[in-house]
C-alpha cells in the first residue's frame, strides 16, 4: 500500500492540493481513466467545507491494487450535516454516494473515508518494493 498525507489544509489551499494530488495519483498508477470521479468525489467534500467559516483538515490517500481510499479527517468540526441534511444542500452527499464504491463516517463524524475501487496497471507492491530497492542502494 502507498499513503500520500496533506496536513494543515484550509480554505486557501485544500482544493488546489488535493487536486495536484489526485492527478499524480492518477498519472502514477495509471487509473487517469478514474479521473474525473475521483476529483468530483473530492469537489463535493471541497463544496462542503467552504460552506465552514473556518476549517483544518488532514487528507490520507490509500493506494492499493485494487483501490483508491481518501481519509478526510476534520481537525474542528464534523461531517455531521454533510451526511444528515435532506434538502437541497445535501446534494453533495448524493453525489457522492452515487460516485464513491464505499463511505464511512467515524462515530465522532470528524473523519470521512471514501473507497473507490478501481483496477491500477501498475503492481503497487512490486513498485513499493522497487522504491526501497533503490533506496537502500542509494544509502550504500
Amino acid at each position: 500500500m502507498i499513503e500520500i498525507f496533506l496536513t494543515d489544509l484550509n480554505k486557501s489551499n485544500f482544493y488546489e492540493e488535493t487536486l495536484k494530488t489526485i492527478e499524480r495519483i492518477c498519472d502514477d498508477y495509471a487509473i487517469d481513466s478514474h479521473f474525473g470521479t475521483l476529483s468530483m468525489s473530492n469537489q463535493m467534500v471541497c463544496d462542503y467545507l467552504e460552506s465552514m467559516p473556518h476549517f483544518a483538515v488532514d487528507v490520507a490517500f490509500q493506494i492499493e491494487n485494487d483501490e483508491v481510499t481518501f481519509h478526510y479527517c476534520l481537525q474542528n468540526g464534523d461531517f455531521r450535516s454533510f451526511s444528515t441534511n435532506t434538502n437541497q444542500e445535501n446534494t453533495g452527499y448524493f453525489v457522492l454516494c452515487n460516485l464513491a464504491d464505499e463511505i464511512l463516517l467515524t462515530s465522532g463524524l470528524d473523519t470521512l473515508t471514501i473507497t473507490f475501487h478501481v483496477k491500477t496497471r501498475i503492481n503497487i507492491q512490486r513498485q513499493f518494493v522497487n522504491q526501497q530497492v533503490r533506496s537502500h542502494i542509494l544509502k550504500s
